[in-house]
């Protein structure tokens, strides 16, 4: 690529983190309904100034608009498709934070915020590679899409109802997902595929309202009735005892092992970041990262009942809750782990506990041997000087699976990202190295995506 695209994103730097700062300080709490609308505008805006054609399109839900956005014309055969989503997770707990979550604030290279990683700074990193190329070389004869979503981190309902309805408007032949980043180590990370999810609200209720905890003997206790329903479907061996939840789990392929066996070991690093002095199983290396990339998982994000307030109160609750995430794994389907939780409370005795479905998700990945992603990995190495990691998925969830099939695409992730950048969690932040590599990257990428099969 001309370096003077890349003198363009040095001279241009100050400004572009101007345009992230201003979009970071719009809440955009979809869990809340926060901010969504403003911050939907907000996307367009930056979009149409980047040159694109930009529109908000309505899902399903209204609360949750789509921004779609594409470059004018250009005559060529090859389509590149950005994923981004606008929505953030809630700042909570705010005493923990640093700075207010949605003041950006700049310190030591590193810029902290909530969203600013996660998915914002990724959105305006690929905006300043389109601005570089425009003005420097020109863009490359392809069309370039975006798709940005308001409801991503509540699980994107309404999403895959969306991408059938418009699917001719994001028609292309490759996306580019969010994430992706840099290793522990600094060396180009690119992710090609995520989890699956089944996220559930499990509710006991056992009287119509609270009573005496001296009547324990005689009143069923809805807090004693979810410990008991969650031990009986995951045990302390950490094996998840629902019927049937492995049965459908495809084998890890030779190549992901491959890609696996070439990943370097970080448990280390991920321990201390945490504060964990050891792993489940004292898992390490090879086998740390298998479990963390491979298997699937049944998690408490969250229980409550009674009263939790300060002092003492003794009461007996009448009812109590448990939010569970299930992340799973290629082959499994969030519909069947569902019924199997079903079949599982009726079965063991806990018919009295009812289950209300927050979102559900497909796992998905594009294979490794793709062409789509030897060309992001070469593109990484020209930019990084090191050659990239390969991982066959992210940790997490996302709704690839609905952009994968619908619009028959590969997928991978290139970005931004960096171990530290606490996304979901207070001080969440970027690297603003990293972050300049990223867009040098993205703005490699798109240049030499138009030869991409000739």
């Amino acid at each position: 690529m001309n370096s003077s695209t890349y003198k363009y994103i040095d001279d241009n730097f100050n400004q572009t983190i101007s345009d992230l700062k201003r979009l970071v300080a719009q809440p955009s709490i979809s869990a809340q309904k926060v901010g969504i609308t403003e911050c939907a505008e907000m996307v367009a805006e930056e979009l149409t100034n980047a040159g694109l054609i930009a529109k908000i399109l309505p899902t399903s839900d209204p609360a949750y608009p789509v921004v779609i956005a594409e470059t004018p014309d250009a005559d060529s055969e090859k389509t590149l498709l950005f994923y981004n989503h606008y929505d953030v997770q809630p700042p909570d707990p705010l005493d923990e934070w640093e700075s207010p979550p949605f003041e950006p604030f700049e310190k030591n290279g590193y810029i902290f915020g909530r969203g600013i990683s996660d998915d914002k700074g990724p959105f305006i990193a690929r905006l300043a590679a389109i601005k570089a190329l425009s003005a420097t070389t020109g863009l490359p004869p392809l069309k370039i899409r975006f798709c940005l979503e308001g409801a991503e981190e509540i699980g994107s309902p309404g999403f895959h109802e969306f991408l059938e309805q418009n699917k001719n408007l994001l028609k292309s032949d490759a996306c580019i997902w969010e994430g992706g980043g840099v290793n522990w180590d600094g060396r180009p990370l690119i992710t090609l595929g995520v989890k699956g999810l089944l996220y559930v609200e499990l509710e006991c209720r056992a009287a119509s309202r609270d009573s005496h905890s001296s009547y324990a003997p005689t009143v069923p206790n809805p807090a004693w009735r979810l410990i008991w329903a969650l031990s009986s479907i995951k045990g302390i061996d950490e094996k998840i005892n629902i019927r049937g939840f492995y049965d459908k789990i495809r084998p890890p392929l030779q190549a992901e092992i491959d890609a696996l066996n070439s990943l370097p070991d970080t448990d280390s690093e991920f321990k201390k970041d945490l504060g964990v002095e050891v792993a489940l199983g004292e898992a390490t290396g090879f086998e740390f990262r298998r479990r963390m990339i491979m298997d699937p998982t049944c998690n408490v994000a969250g229980i409550v009942g009674g009263y939790i307030g300060q002092g003492a109160k003794t009461i007996l609750p009448a009812t109590a809750k448990v939010k569970v995430d299930f992340r799973l794994v290629p082959d499994q389907d969030p519909k069947d782990v569902l019924n199997g939780l079903r079949q599982h409370l009726d079965e063991n005795g806990f018919s009295d506990i009812s289950i209300n479905v927050f979102t559900s998700q497909h796992p998905s990945r594009t294979p490794l041997e793709d062409p789509f992603v030897n060309l992001v990995a070469s593109t990484a190495e020209t930019v990084y000087g090191s050659k990239p990691y390969i991982q066959p998925s992210m940790t997490g969830t996302g709704p690839q699976y609905p952009v994968q099939h619908i619009l028959g695409v590969p997928v991978a992730s290139c970005g931004i990202d960096y171990p530290g950048n606490r996304i979901h969690a207070p001080n969440e932040n970027i690297n603003l190295d990293y972050f300049k590599l990223g867009i040098m990257h993205t703005a490699e990428l798109i240049n030499q995506f138009g030869s991409l099969g000739k």
